[in-house]
């Protein structure tokens, strides 16, 4: 058994675990785990300039490589920076670590300097929440989260440290291979007995609509899903803030559902009479947790790798738990066997696409909206499908501007769409975005925010300045709070207080960090300005300079608040 350090220990298990980027701050309860990094090609350590930016970066590496990572940070408020980050981790299904270096335990419980009990503050957000106690076990513990960070739903994990298990510590480290502790690539499939009553739901439905969730995306299920609607003619709806787990050009694609989705899903999702929820949990985004979109009558069969989650917001006719493309695979299997050529649902097609139609009608008119003397939001997304490439990997942060590209940015392949995933706080669209380009470099990665959520985090320019991490944010600027200024014009007698806001060019803050800037007042510059950005591979900021908008109705249950 090798003998080593203890902060090296805490890098070997890292990488036996693939994790080849690590982010956060440095600091001096964590010098004896980051200093092993240094002169490493096999693992970086990004440091952001606040711990929240970390996170957020992690968050969007995870979703976007599909693989762990780790935020590494030191005591007290250094580790409590990341909370919510890593609450987005959690509600967005992100394996990431939170390795956090505490104070001396000599110093815990007698109200010493910079020490709280990180563990219970985590624990409600994280799928695991430890201290370790001896130097002996770090690997133990690394292995015991990682166990739980990858199996069912990926999600966070925390690790407290003390200081004096680490500092001048040696230690035996048996570290293996991950297969020796946990399962590896093992596909979770559905009883029998639950696939043959939803092949027989299936076979006979008049009007069967496949919802797909995020489920769908992290099992790599895409393909089966899409020849599972194929077959029997099924309408393909992604579920909120998943809209790419179908390819959105698909002739059975109606739109995305939700406040933010398209109307003309709501009325599909209505009119189905059977509905396969595909690793979904039927979220309050897609549905308003009532009977307003999914009709009373409509049976439905969901598959989730979680068991709680299934027939936990609807009643279900079929309840199957597991992996959604190993269940999408049996499915195929017993439909092919039924219906060897599929079976023709002309009807019911002609529908789907009919509502498709109007939904591209619908966002085609509104390219005529006013473009003086600032344009409406609306008019930015038609601009940007035209430019930005299929790979294109796009990231939403929360807010009014940014929220309508919910139902008019185009997404054909899996894992190319981020969001807040019901977590709902701003700035972490800039950060997340760095942590896509991060994970899959080969691709290129737009972020898109609004004023208010960029200032949150802009210093994360810095970052990628530093790191030269090529993402292009996009910047609709508005001059206020939009989602709460609507609220207080509609319901508080225009009582404006706290939403409006005074900007600087953003493009000239760029500037001076040191990134590109783009400056923009007609739709007709939009398509140049991301062509140019995109094309440099540098960090890019192209401000858009946008109309105030204001929804004619209040907010859906199912759009949020756009802001925190």
């Amino acid at each position: 058994m090798p003998t080593m350090m203890a902060g090296q220990a805490v890098i070997e298990a890292l990488l036996a675990e693939g994790v080849d980027h690590t982010f956060g701050i440095v600091g001096t309860t964590t010098n004896s785990i980051v200093t092993e990094m240094f002169g490493r090609d096999d693992i970086k350590f990004i440091d952001s300039r606040h711990e929240e930016g970390a996170a957020f970066m992690a968050y969007g590496y995870a979703r976007a490589s599909g693989k762990p990572t780790a935020c590494i940070t030191t005591s007290g408020p250094g580790t409590i920076n990341l909370a919510t980050g890593v609450a987005l981790a959690w509600k967005g299904r992100a394996p990431v670590m939170v390795i956090a270096g505490d104070v001396a335990r000599d110093y815990i419980y007698r109200d010493g300097a910079q020490a709280f009990d990180l563990v219970d503050i985590f624990r409600p957000f994280t799928k695991l929440a430890r201290q370790v106690n001896k130097s002996e076990r770090i690997v133990e513990f690394m292995h015991d989260a990682f166990r739980a960070a990858l199996s069912g739903k990926p999600g966070p994990v925390m690790l407290d440290i003390p200081r004096d298990l680490l500092d001048d510590q040696q230690v035996d480290a048996h570290i293996t291979e991950p297969a020796a502790y946990r399962a590896v690539e093992q596909r979770l499939p559905g009883d029998a007995d639950a696939i043959e009553r939803a092949v027989e739901l299936l076979a006979n439905a008049k009007r069967p609509l496949l919802l797909a969730g995020g489920g769908v995306v992290d099992a790599g299920a895409t393909d089966d899903a899409v020849a599972l609607a194929e077959l029997i003619d099924m309408a393909l709806v992604p579920s909120y803030g998943h809209n790419d787990a179908v390819p959105n050009s698909h002739r059975l694609f109606v739109g995305g559902a939700g406040g933010r989705g398209a109307g003309e899903t709501g009325q599909a999702i209505n009119r189905a009479d059977v509905i396969l929820a595909l690793g979904t949990r039927i979220n309050q985004s897609t549905s308003h947790w009532n009977w307003s979109v999914i009709n009373p009558q409509t049976k439905i069969v969901q598959v989730d790798v979680d068991a709680q989650e299934v027939g936990r917001n609807y009643p279900v006719a079929v309840g199957i738990v597991g992996d959604a493309k190993a269940v999408a695979q049996q499915l195929l299997t017993k439909m092919k066997g039924k219906f060897p050529s599929g079976r023709p649902n002309v009807e019911w097609r002609n529908q789907v696409e009919t509502l498709a139609a109007q939904r591209r009608e619908r966002i085609d008119a509104e390219q005529k909206l006013p473009a003086e003397p600032y344009m409406m939001p609306q008019r930015v997304y038609p601009e940007l499908n035209k430019v930005l490439p299929k790979d294109c990997m796009v990231t939403l942060d929360a807010g009014v501007a940014g929220g309508l590209a919910y139902d008019r940015l185009k997404f054909d392949l899996p894992r190319t769409f981020f969001n807040y995933a019901g977590h709902g706080g701003l700035g972490m669209g800039y950060c997340v975005g760095l942590g896509t380009q991060l994970g899959r470099p080969d691709r290129p990665a737009i972020s898109i925010q609004g004023d208010g959520g960029f200032m949150y985090t802009a210093s994360e320019i810095n970052t990628a300045v530093r790191w030269n991490i090529p993402l292009v944010g996009i910047v609709l600027n508005n001059r206020c709070h939009g989602a709460e200024k609507a609220q207080q014009k509609r319901n508080f007698g225009e009582k404006f207080i706290g939403v409006d806001l005074l900007n600087p060019r953003f493009d000239k803050l760029a500037e001076v960090y040191g990134a590109k800037g783009y400056y923009v007042t007609r739709p007709d510059e939009i398509a140049d300005a991301v062509s140019a950005a995109l094309a440099a591979r540098k960090p890019a900021i192209v401000e858009i300079a946008v109309e105030e908008y204001f929804p004619t109705a209040a907010p859906t249950p199912s759009g949020g608040s756009g802001g925190h």
